[in-house]
């Protein structure tokens, strides 16, 4: 999705994800209602990257503390490790959140959404504060799981040619 701002991509992110109730119309997620608790267990969402991690935490923590809110412990740490590989996380992982770049937690918001293996993905502006080599992995990541569904927003042209489908929000007046 892309659009001027206020436009209301967020906003149908966020309903999308069950953070927001939708004031008419209605929306599903795997042929469930929007927000219902079947749509939440299929879908995984990052709504405002950097800002929703726990900041005392280290980013290893961060991804292992939603991780075991998703998976037993042996799978839990499994796909911390892949997800620190897969986003090269390793140099900064012991670090307080507190301590890293808007880009590092960017990285570590958007591993944090992929733990579990979710059906589909929700990101509003994934590559805001990703340098080049980061929003490369961010595709390479999603290039590796066909089967997911991803829904995101974003300002870079070179994201929406990587889309199947790309909506246009008109700027509001």
């Amino acid at each position: 999705m892309t659009g001027g701002n206020g436009s209301g991509k967020t906003t149908l992110l966020r309903c999308l994800a069950g953070a927001l109730s939708l004031t008419g119309g209605e929306a599903t997620v795997g042929g469930q209602p929007a927000g219902s608790r079947a749509a939440r267990r299929l879908l995984a969402a990052c709504l405002s990257p950097e800002q929703c991690l726990y900041n005392k935490l280290s980013g290893h923590d961060n991804l292992l503390f939603a991780a075991r809110l998703r998976l037993d412990r042996p799978s839990a740490a499994r796909a911390v490790g892949q997800l620190e590989d897969e986003f090269e996380i390793g140099p900064y992982a012991a670090l307080p959140m507190e301590r890293c770049s808007a880009g590092m937690r960017a990285r570590v918001t958007v591993a944090r959404a992929l733990l579990g293996d979710p059906a589909a993905l929700v990101l509003d502006e994934p590559g805001r504060s990703l340098d080049e080599q980061a929003r490369a992995l961010l595709w390479a990541a999603l290039d590796r799981r066909p089967g997911l569904a991803c829904v995101l927003v974003s300002h870079h042209r070179e994201d929406q040619e990587r889309c199947q489908r790309t909506l246009t929000f008109p700027v509001r007046r």
